[in-house]
C-alpha cells in the first residue's frame, strides 16, 4: 500500500505553467458551444478494413444518427446510433453514441455528419485506409489541455491532411474526468478537427485512472470504441494497417494490480500470446509487429522516479505468477514498441542486437526497438535527463510528437517533430528483409553496447565505459 501511495503521488505532481499564445488561440471555449449539438466526434478503426467506427456525445438523451456518403457522390446512407447513458461515479452524465460504417472501399474518401435532423454536426471527411502503403502515422502520449503545446501544430497537420492514423499512448486531457468531465470536453472539442477525420487509436495511461474511485477507468472505457476482441474490454486489442500488425495494450493492469488484482493481467497476457502467434503466421503479408502502451520498460529521466519504480520492472520482467512482457516480445519478434508516461522523447537501440557486430543496428535489427513519445505537453514542464540507460540512443525534451512514415513493407522512417522548433529533431530509418528474424536468445545472453554518439555497436567488453553528456 505504501508503494502504491508513493507511485500515485509521483504521478500527480504538477507545475504552474503558462500557455503559449498559439495554444491559447487553439483551445476551444466549450462554454460557448451549443449543448444541443453533438460533440466530441472521433473515429476509430475496427477489425475490418472496410469499416470505420464513429463515437460522439450529447448532453441530452435524444435519438442520434449518422449520415454518410462517398465524396463526389450524392447518395446518402443513414445509420441509427447505439446510445449508452454514462453516469460517472461523481454523478455527471454524458450520452455516448456509436455507429460503425460498413462496406467502405479502402483508399476512398467519405463525408459524414452526426446528430439528428436540425441538429447535425458539421460535415467531416476521412479517407478509408488503403490496403497498401504509403502511410503516415502520428504517435504521442501525455497530451493535456492546460499545457498541450503540441496542439497547434497537430491542428495545422490536420488541416493539411497529413495523417492516415493516430496512435495515442495514454494520459489524455489531464484528465478526461476532471472538473465533472469538462476538461475532457475541452480536449475533444479542441482536437475534433483531427480526431473526427483520422482514426484515433488509444490506450489508457495512469491519468485515465480515477483513483481512489472504485470504478477505475470508467470515463476512458465509456469514451472510446476500440476493436472488439470479445472480452468486453477496450484496453487491449489489435488491428492491421498494410504491412503492420498493431497491438494496443494496458500497462495499467500492472500499475494498479494492488487495488484491482491480477486477473486482467493474465487475461490480457493470454490473449497477447495467441495474437502474436497468429501474427507470426502471417509475417509474409504483414512483416512488422508494432505494440504500444503507456508505461515504459526503460527510461533515462531525472525529474521523476518512474524509471526506477517497481511497476516498470513488473511490466518488463514480471514477478512470481505475474508475467512480464519483454521476453515475450523478444521471443515473438515484436519489432517496435511505443511508450508514453515520461514527458520527453527517448529512442533506444534494438534491445537484443544480432550476434554479428554492426554499424547499422536499425537494419535487420536483432531485437525490439523502443521509443518513448510522451512530450506532447501536459501539466509538467520540460523533463530533464540523468545519465542514459543502456541502449539509449537519442533523448530530447522539446514539446513535440512522433511520426512514422511507411513507404513500403521493408522500411519505416521514424521522426520526432519539435512543436517548439517547428522542425524534425530526430529521425531514423528502420529496415528489414522479408525473412529476417530475431536471434533466438534471451535479452541477457549477449550484451551489446552501442556508443551513444554514433551507431557503432559491438559486444560488451570490460573496457567499455562511456562518459556521456546529457
Amino acid at each position: 500500500e505504501l508503494l502504491l501511495l508513493v507511485t500515485i503521488l509521483l504521478h500527480c505532481t504538477s507545475t504552474v505553467l503558462s500557455r503559449s499564445p498559439e495554444l491559447n488561440a487553439a483551445i476551444v471555449d466549450t462554454s460557448k458551444l451549443d449543448k444541443g449539438m453533438p460533440q466530441q466526434v472521433h473515429l476509430a478503426l475496427t477489425k475490418k478494413n472496410t469499416e470505420m467506427s464513429v463515437t460522439w456525445i450529447t448532453f441530452d438523451d435524444v435519438p442520434q444518427q449518422l449520415e454518410f456518403r462517398k465524396v463526389s457522390t450524392s447518395k446518402l446512407f443513414t445509420i441509427k446510433a447505439e446510445t449508452t447513458k454514462f453516469v460517472n461515479p461523481d454523478n455527471w452524465v454524458r450520452y455516448v453514441h456509436r455507429v460503425t460504417m460498413t462496406n467502405l472501399n479502402p483508399g476512398d474518401s467519405y463525408a459524414y455528419q452526426v446528430g439528428r435532423p436540425g441538429y447535425l454536426s458539421k460535415e467531416f471527411v476521412f479517407k478509408q485506409l488503403p490496403l497498401q502503403p504509403p502511410y503516415n502515422i502520428v504517435a504521442f502520449g501525455d497530451l493535456g489541455v492546460y499545457n498541450g503545446e503540441s496542439i497547434p501544430s497537430l491542428l495545422v497537420d490536420a488541416a493539411q491532411r497529413k495523417y492516415d492514423l493516430i496512435v495515442n499512448l495514454g494520459d489524455m486531457a489531464y484528465d478526461l474526468f476532471s472538473e465533472n468531465g469538462t476538461v475532457g470536453d475541452q480536449y475533444f472539442a479542441t482536437l475534433e478537427p483531427l480526431f473526427a477525420t483520422v482514426p484515433y487509436m488509444v490506450v489508457a495511461g495512469n491519468h485515465e485512472a480515477e483513483f481512489p474511485n472504485p470504478h477505475n477507468y470508467t470515463t476512458y472505457i465509456n469514451s472510446f470504441t476500440m476493436p472488439d476482441e470479445g472480452y468486453g474490454d477496450n484496453q487491449f486489442y489489435s488491428f492491421d494497417v498494410g504491412p503492420i500488425h498493431f497491438i494496443g495494450l494496458s500497462s495499467e493492469y500492472y500499475g494498479y494490480f494492488p487495488i484491482y488484482g491480477t486477473q486482467q493481467i493474465h487475461i490480457q497476457y493470454d490473449w497477447l500470446v495467441k495474437d502474436l502467434e497468429e501474427a507470426n503466421k502471417n509475417r509474409a503479408v504483414r512483416p512488422w509487429i508494432v505494440s504500444y502502451f503507456h508505461r515504459p520498460f526503460y527510461c533515462s529521466n531525472l525529474n521523476s522516479k518512474e524509471c526506477r519504480l517497481p511497476d516498470s520492472y513488473l511490466i518488463r520482467d514480471g514477478m512470481l505468477s505475474i508475467p512480464g512482457l519483454e521476453q515475450l516480445f523478444i521471443n515473438q519478434g515484436v519489432d517496435i514498441t511505443l511508450w508514453g508516461h515520461e514527458h520527453s522523447y527517448e529512442r533506444f537501440y534494438p534491445r537484443t542486437p544480432s550476434y554479428n557486430e554492426t554499424d547499422e543496428p536499425y537494419s535487420n535489427p536483432g531485437g525490439p526497438i523502443y521509443i518513448i513519445s510522451g512530450s506532447a505537453g501536459c501539466h509538467s514542464e520540460h523533463a530533464d535527463f540523468a545519465d542514459p540507460v543502456e541502449y539509449s540512443a537519442a533523448r530530447i525534451n522539446d514539446y513535440g510528437y512522433s511520426r512514422m512514415f511507411v513507404p513500403n513493407s521493408t522500411h519505416i522512417l521514424f521522426e520526432q517533430f519539435s512543436a517548439e522548433k517547428q522542425t524534425v529533431v530526430d529521425s531514423v530509418w528502420i529496415s528489414k528483409d522479408g525473412n529476417h528474424k530475431f536471434a533466438p536468445k534471451t535479452k541477457d545472453e549477449d550484451m551489446i553496447i552501442c556508443h551513444p554518439r554514433d551507431m557503432h555497436c559491438h559486444r560488451q567488453r570490460a573496457s567499455d565505459k562511456y562518459e556521456i553528456d546529457s
